[in-house]
């Protein structure tokens, strides 16, 4: 028989036998995480290598990815978002990678209903988009107090709120929102009757590795999820000081050349 490969708008290639593996979640309740580009999707890819027992169930193409192919180890590979599972943790991690879809309103919405859907086909009870945000924006600037993160609710969510974490609501930050699949994946995944959460880290700019960090905390306190991420959040620590003295630096050639450094903030809010 002659092996076949197509790539349509989003194929989902198994790795695992699907019914098989439905099976063995059948008894469990399981979360499911997700983060993408440009800062979300780094809280996932860590956890999930911090893992020992995460193994890749299903890689997702899409012929809205960019048209190339990446290194990986020693071969080449076709673009594509992965599906990592701990069954240790019964915790999901999906990694998505590209932000071509994010600028083509028609799939960021398909990609966001795609793995929506996949959450629900495995039995996803609990569902948790990630990403940052800058309290330095409106609205947040009028909001007081040190913010870890702020958090989205969807329909049929309730979770209790630790300190320093705030639910968004129409009262507090007005028509700002949520935008592509950081906020899209919660949404579809909650009319599905997954209980939907997108979490904020709160950061000083665009680039605040710290910003993942209290994201990655409050994900763990909401999920009751069990796990040392002092090595992760370290990590993160010290990229955030990298980042800062490159700042520095730049700033400091840019006053050297009479040159403007940055952009006004956007009124959106996403990973």
């Amino acid at each position: 028989m002659i092996k076949r490969f197509a790539i349509d708008e989003f194929t989902l290639e198994w790795n695992v036998d699907l019914e098989k593996f439905r099976e063995r979640l059948k008894n469990y309740r399981t979360i499911f995480l997700a983060g993408f580009p440009p800062m979300g999707n780094i809280i996932p890819y860590h956890i999930k290598e911090l893992l020992k027992d995460s193994e890749t169930i299903v890689n997702l193409y899409s012929y809205n990815f960019p048209p190339m192919v990446e290194a990986r180890e020693e071969e080449f590979e076709i673009p594509h978002d992965e599906l990592w599972y701990s069954e240790e943790k019964r915790l999901f991690c999906y990694i998505g990678k590209y932000l071509e879809t994010e600028y083509i309103p028609k799939s960021a919405y398909k990609q966001a209903e795609c793995v929506a859907h996949l959450a629900q086909e495995l039995g996803v009870k609990e569902l948790y988009t990630v990403g940052v945000i800058m309290p330095l924006q409106e609205p947040f600037r009028r909001m007081k107090g040190d913010v870890e993160a702020y958090i989205g609710f969807f329909e049929g969510s309730n979770k209790e709120l630790p300190n320093r974490v705030v639910k968004m609501t129409r009262k507090n930050i007005g028509r700002y929102t949520i935008i592509r699949k950081t906020g899209l994946l919660s949404g579809f995944s909650s009319k599905l009757g997954i209980e939907s959460y997108s979490i904020l880290g709160a950061g000083q700019y665009p680039e605040d590795l710290r910003a993942c960090a209290r994201a990655l905390r409050t994900f763990k306190h909401l999920a009751r999820l069990e796990l040392d991420t002092e090595k992760i959040e370290a990590m993160f620590e010290q990229g955030a000081e990298a980042v800062e003295a490159r700042i520095k630096e730049q700033r400091k050639k840019a006053a050297y050349q009479g040159e403007g450094v940055g952009a006004e903030s956007s009124q959106y809010m996403y990973g």
